[in-house]
């Protein structure tokens, strides 16, 4: 259900389960840049579109696209827009609470373990997998992945192209393009991503929890 604050603010929940719920949040400079709130559990915000400011009652900072922060438990908070529009995404990881840190951690994809594979394909991983596993990913161009699943646990994908050129088939062999608003996957769910542009393309991926086992591919004419 979405809340509106004016003609271009608002706030949905796009997710929600006993592993994560994913909120979506527009902001607009010229009718509702403030925006208060906090969650019971630990979370990740990261901005999509624009800059925001970010200020807890003892510290302060800004958020620019591409960029994430972690933040606590019961942690209050305030966030405004400073570019016209901001888009951003708050994942609440479900009953987790084992972050105790008051200070913002704030990291992006240029900043965090950068890994690549035979395939073409990118990582940028970041260290912390208390809460999950949380990274950056680049597709090559007109690629297809193997299709696999993750036993124990949920996976947002979030397109940082706006162009609906990520897409992902499932088991039954249905294909849907994955919108601006991402896509949570569950637990046990087959699925293959596909880059359907002449270029590469990045996504962010949260999986939750961290996965114990590296994903397990799915065999050809298996259900």
């Amino acid at each position: 259900m979405k809340a509106t604050f004016g003609q271009d603010s608002w706030q949905t929940i796009i997710h929600h389960s006993d592993r994560m719920r994913v909120y979506e949040i527009q902001l607009a400079m010229n009718e509702h840049a403030n925006h208060n709130f906090a969650f019971p559990f630990d979370s990740l915000l990261t901005v999509t579109d624009g800059q925001v400011f970010l200020e807890s009652p003892i510290e302060e900072t800004t958020l620019k696209a591409n960029q994430a922060a972690w933040l606590t438990h019961n942690q209050s908070m305030r966030c405004v827009a400073v570019s016209p529009i901001a888009r951003l995404f708050i994942i609440v990881f479900t009953n987790q609470t084992s972050r105790h840190k008051e200070k913002f951690e704030r990291f992006a994809s240029g900043t965090e373990h950068k890994h690549e594979l035979g395939s073409g394909i990118t990582h940028w991983t970041v260290e912390n997998k208390t809460l999950g596993k949380v990274e950056w990913v680049m597709l090559p161009a007109n690629h297809v992945e193997p299709a696999y699943y993750l036993k124990d646990s949920e996976q947002f994908i979030l397109p940082l192209n706006h162009d609906d050129s990520l897409s992902i088939i499932y088991d039954d062999d249905r294909q849907e393009t994955i919108t601006e608003s991402g896509i949570v996957i569950e637990q046990g769910r087959s699925r293959s991503l596909v880059n359907q542009a002449n270029k590469p393309i990045t996504f962010l991926s949260v999986t939750t929890p961290y996965p114990k086992h590296s994903r397990i591919l799915k065999l050809k004419g298996s259900r």
